[in-house]
């Protein structure tokens, strides 16, 4: 068999001339993605050792691209069939398991545009791989998890758990368009058609509750678990049978993209901020997972970026932003405002009453949990600007959460001037476990050690310490360590000082990295050098950080910025931080969480009313709407039920 391998290397085209209609006038928005989409496509090719066992694991997401182009047909069909005769076990963690992503397959047959170029052996191939998930490879899955689903199922849709959804259900509308098969065939000793249904009232009902408790378990996260959560949703607006399932799924996907627009900026083609989890990558050395995909939706025009198989979801599906999210992300001028967002993921809490349920059948036994109120007490701000944007996420130091919302935050400032410039404050160690809660506000966030952060050195969740990572370049390079402790840089128009409450900091440049040495067993922690950053390693573990930024516009200079912070009031006694900002806001942090913060004589909210609250995305915690807004369009609501 002659072999072939894919390359997709092409940058997307980045330029921004107004596109035609075949009528001679400007080019609708729609026509402009459209085009976008098409130049994102036109690289896909195949190449030789695409059969290659190595890379047979993307041979799926290569054949849906393909045949969604109708070209290399016959190559494709090979693919396919080369995917479904492939080992469907893998290793994780020395252990063999049924490996997990397979949608780009399922999408192959459910998709009338690719399926009716599949040959007879291919349509076949892929009928007997979904009977297989649905009998040999369940992951847990089965007619008990939608007809016994509690609260918590439909407040995890986190990239693993909703995956499992997505294949059990998609291998379930496949069984019920084969003719082999049908909607008369038996599972679990009921009809296919049964299963799709039952399943159909479980999506429904997943869209009447979790969109106002947030977008996501992955929070904003920028690599792989966010695709894969967010590829879920597309799939369910293209794919499902049910037409209230695509209508709740669409706007489901309208919401999510109108938090990342307010949280967006156009000149780095980024979502800023971070205020993420799960992902120790705090370098910024990986962009945005959907930076290619939303060059496509015309959100920036950076051509830097090139698309991925992991695009293929994407690329081939119906679902288009409104204009008006569009318009938000890619506006410039949008001004200085804060967001703030509610998340699920609570386990317990010291004398709250809780509305229990279980989590995930019994794993672990941890069970997400809301309190008499309805409440998760956890809220995530990012106060955006043209120039930088800060971003925390507040916990109750009296209240457990699921790792998901905890693990290995990421909390500082971003700034406009490249897709690195980056201030981070975190744990020591490699993806510790709750090292860290804060809150922002005006030009200002305050981060500490959480109380619950676990202790450690030399094992993975473990953290010993609390340090702040300044990026190299600008950031480093402009950097000015006054006597009076703060900690003065500045990229671009953007102004930061940095101080420690207590004991000052000192440099370092080595980090923790979970390596894997073939001659040992097992995996183990090993110290490396940071090649692009720098170190501030506090000297007092929980003396919480001050962040104060600024703009160039705002000031005469830089030398004026740093003048006016150092007579900004910061003081720190018995574990108290009492700091005025330059907006004049008053902040109250206690280290060790002994109370919880406060703003200008308030306690900081857990609990916002507002499940998402910006200019430019509103939803009313508890309500069924959502409304989105922007300056020149009518308001478009969204209805969740």
């Amino acid at each position: 068999m002659k072999q072939f391998y894919f390359v997709i290397y092409a940058t997307l085209l980045a330029s921004c001339a107004i596109l035609r209609a075949q009528d001679g006038g400007p080019a609708s928005y729609e026509q402009k993605v459209e085009q976008r989409i098409a130049e994102a496509l036109k690289p896909v090719h195949l190449e030789p050792s695409a059969f290659d066992p190595k890379r047979i694991d993307r041979a799926d997401s290569l054949a849906l691209l393909l045949l969604f182009k109708n070209e290399n047909v016959e190559e494709a069909n090979r693919l396919v069939l080369a995917y479904c005769g492939s080992d469907r076990m893998t290793t994780y963690v020395g252990k063999p398991v049924p490996k997990g992503r397979c949608e780009a397959l399922l999408r192959i047959y459910l998709l009338e545009r690719t399926h009716k170029l599949l040959s007879k052996d291919a349509r076949e191939a892929i009928e007997d791989f979904a009977w297989e998930l649905l009998t040999k490879y369940p992951l847990g899955m089965s007619r008990d998890t939608v007809e016994k689903a509690e609260l918590a199922h439909f407040l995890l849709p986190n990239n693993g758990q909703t995956n499992k959804w997505r294949r059990y259900y998609l291998s379930l509308l496949i069984m019920r368009q084969a003719e082999r098969y049908g909607p008369k065939a038996m599972l679990e000793g009921d009809t296919i058609e049964n299963h799709c249904r039952a399943w159909d009232r479980f999506w429904v009902k997943f869209f009447h509750i979790f969109p106002n408790e947030g977008t996501d378990m992955d929070i904003a996260h920028p690599s792989s678990y966010g695709e894969c959560t967010v590829g879920v949703f597309y799939d369910l607006f293209d794919l499902a049978d049910d037409p209230e399932v695509r209508r709740l799924a669409g706007n489901f996907l309208t919401l999510f993209w109108a938090e990342v627009a307010a949280e967006f900026n156009p000149k780095t083609g980024e979502r800023v901020g971070m205020a993420t989890t799960r992902w120790h990558n705090y370098t910024g050395s990986r962009t945005f997972w959907a930076r290619p995909l939303l060059h496509c939706y015309l959100w920036h025009d950076n051509d830097d970026s090139s698309p991925s198989l992991g695009m293929a979801t994407f690329l081939t599906s119906s679902y288009r932003p409104p204009e008006i999210v569009t318009a938000i992300a890619r506006d410039r001028n949008r001004g200085c405002y804060l967001a703030t967002s509610r998340r699920p993921g609570m386990t317990g809490g010291e004398g709250i009453e809780v509305t229990q349920t279980s989590y995930r059948g019994g794993i672990k036994n941890e069970r997400i949990i809301v309190d008499k109120n309805g409440d998760s007490h956890f809220r995530r701000d990012v106060y955006y600007t043209p120039d930088y944007a800060l971003g925390t996420m507040t916990t109750d130091p009296k209240c457990s959460y699921i790792s998901d919302v905890v693990l290995t935050p990421n909390m500082g400032a971003t700034f406009a001037t490249g897709l690195r410039d980056r201030i981070v404050v975190m744990g020591t160690g490699y993806y510790p476990l709750r090292p860290t809660s804060g809150i922002a506000g005006k030009g200002v966030s305050i981060i500490a050690r959480d109380p619950n952060a676990k202790f450690g050195n030399g094992e993975r969740f473990a953290s010993n310490g609390t340090r702040v990572f300044v990026s190299n370049g600008n950031l480093w390079n402009n950097r000015i360590e006054d006597a009076s402790g703060w900690f003065f840089t500045r990229s671009g128009d953007a102004y930061a000082a940095i101080r420690p409450s207590g004991n000052g900091y000192h440099t370092n440049i080595t980090d923790k990295t979970w390596t894997f040495n073939a001659r040992e067993v097992g995996r183990k922690l090993t110290e490396v050098v940071e090649k692009n950053g720098h170190f501030l390693e506090l000297n007092d573990m929980w003396a919480p950080v001050v962040i104060q930024m600024g703009r160039a516009a705002d000031y005469k200079s830089f030398e004026d910025f740093q003048n006016a912070v150092k007579t900004n009031r910061f003081e720190y006694t018995d574990g108290k931080l009492t700091y005025v900002s330059a907006a004049g806001d008053k902040y109250e942090y206690w280290a060790k969480g002994v109370q919880p913060p406060r703003i200008n004589g308030t306690e900081v909210n857990l609990n916002p009313p507002k499940t998402f609250d910006s200019p430019f995305l509103s939803m009313e915690h508890g309500s069924s709407k959502a409304v989105i807004t922007c300056p020149g369009y009518q308001n478009l609501v969204l209805e969740f039920k």
